[in-house]
């Protein structure tokens, strides 16, 4: 049964619970013809429903709204996943007594100035007692070899301290003396390591990498005599070193004199200015590999090689943005294309994200302390100070809490060979040699005087 309201009682029945105002009202009646429906009940109540069950429908998702929210949800939750891993990742580290790559059994010092050889083990020590590793260290073995692979032109130790946030850089010149090698050094040793490892890859059914073989053997021989351990390996050609430099623009620096040297056999001609420039790729390898111009020969190539080391990092903090993408994406692509490495795609991301935090003034750059000496018979080498390099080592790279003794130091005298003229200066006093720790921020404001 219906019941009529005359049009003027409209604003009673709005007061009764039904729309009587005109706002009230259009919301049900958006053609404005509410006034045709006031007097009757039904057609009122099934207009109500019906504008009711549509608002409903309007609230209510679809499949595909659903499914977009659940696909932003899963990349905002696959972000933050990433974000916890870069924040909180660190690489793999040693963490048991077996895991020691050197022996700790004590050698008596029973050795003579004049013979290098060690003296027998002492059972009184215990393998492994007490070495306990320190959280945030770790050591990479960096070898940059010619474009034959037979010769390392560099060789560095990079003690990466990610609790005290900088870095140490231990340069070993190409003409280490290394006993047992064809020429005694160690530059030789590489050549050994990689011919042999060349060999075992053609040899092999299984695919192997003759750069890593030969790089993992390099590591053994120098954890087992300098007693550190070396968490990574990694080996970088030379043209690696052009392509980076060339994607990152050139890089800036000091060149400290006239660099000229022509060797048609080598494929090796340089030819650099004096003075402040940009180099580029090119350029770069001339000035890292030259040496014949410097009084000392290869120790004025190391020392270069930290001028170059210092203008590549500053570089390379300039240059990386995630808003340069270009940069990023060619340096990637020649690193990856160039390097043999043991490093895992998660450890370089480790890595690059802490260097690129290194201030300048928190990187260390020295030479392994020794000197650069003829042997009786007119071959020139660089020999090591035992005690000068024991101490750098504690200092900088040994990751251990417990101290590395001159017990079980280069127990078989690895880097001195039984000549007259070479062992006084490998058992000499430490303050006997220039041991000089040069800073990033230094080299950069006033470069390396190099005779």
């Amino acid at each position: 049964m219906s019941r009529n309201f005359p049009k003027e009682d409209s604003e009673t029945y709005a007061s009764a619970g039904r729309p009587g105002q005109d706002d009230d009202i259009a919301q049900y009646y958006p053609d404005g013809d509410y006034e045709n429906m006031v007097g009757d009940d039904e057609k009122y109540e099934a207009l109500l429903k019906k504008k009711q069950k549509n608002r409903r429908k309007r609230g209510r998702m679809t499949r595909s709204q659903r499914a977009l929210i659940f696909g932003i949800f899963v990349v905002y939750a696959v972000v933050l996943c990433i974000a916890a891993w870069m924040i909180f990742y660190r690489p793999a580290t040693p963490g048991f007594e077996n895991d020691i790559p050197f022996d700790t059994n004590p050698v008596s010092q029973e050795t003579t100035d004049s013979s290098g050889n060690p003296g027998s083990p002492d059972s009184s020590g215990e393998q492994g007692n007490g070495y306990t590793v320190q959280d945030g260290k770790y050591n990479i073995l960096v070898v940059g070899h010619d474009r034959a692979a037979s010769l390392a032109d560099v060789i560095m130790l990079v003690n990466c301290d990610t609790e005290n946030g900088d870095v140490t850089v231990m340069q070993l010149p190409r003409d280490t003396c290394v006993r047992n090698f064809v020429s005694n050094k160690i530059n030789a040793a590489y050549s050994a390591y990689y011919n042999a490892a060349l060999k075992e890859a053609r040899e092999s059914s299984k695919k192997q990498d003759p750069y890593l073989l030969a790089v993992d053997d390099l590591a053994t021989l120098l954890e087992q005599s300098l007693c550190i351990q070396i968490h990574h390996t990694a080996v970088l050609n030379l043209d690696g070193l052009v392509n980076i430099v060339n994607a990152l623009g050139g890089v800036d620096l000091y060149v400290p004199q006239r660099m000229y040297y022509n060797d048609p056999e080598q494929g090796l001609y340089i030819d650099l200015q004096e003075g402040y420039q940009t180099l580029d790729g090119k350029q770069a390898e001339e000035f890292v590999r030259f040496r014949s111009g410097y009084m000392q020969a290869d120790l004025g190539r190391v020392n270069a090689q930290k001028i170059f080391l210092t203008a590549l990092m500053q570089k390379v903090k300039g240059s990386f943005s995630l808003a340069n993408t270009a940069t990023l994406t060619k340096v990637a692509e020649e690193i990856f294309r160039n390097l043999h490495t043991d490093l895992k795609v998660s450890d370089i991301l480790f890595y690059a994200k802490f260097l690129l935090k290194v201030d300048l003034a928190d990187m260390n750059m020295t030479t392994i302390p020794g000197n650069a000496v003829y042997s009786s018979g007119g071959q020139s080498y660089y020999v090591i100070n035992r005690a000068a390099t024991l101490k750098v080592i504690n200092e900088y790279y040994n990751i251990y809490e417990t101290e590395i003794t001159d017990s079980i130091f280069d127990r078989n005298s690895l880097f001195c060979l039984n000549d007259s003229k070479l062992t006084p200066y490998y058992y000499a006093d430490a303050e006997t040699v220039m041991d000089e720790m040069y800073n990033g921020q230094e080299v950069n404001d006033n470069s390396i005087e190099i005779p």
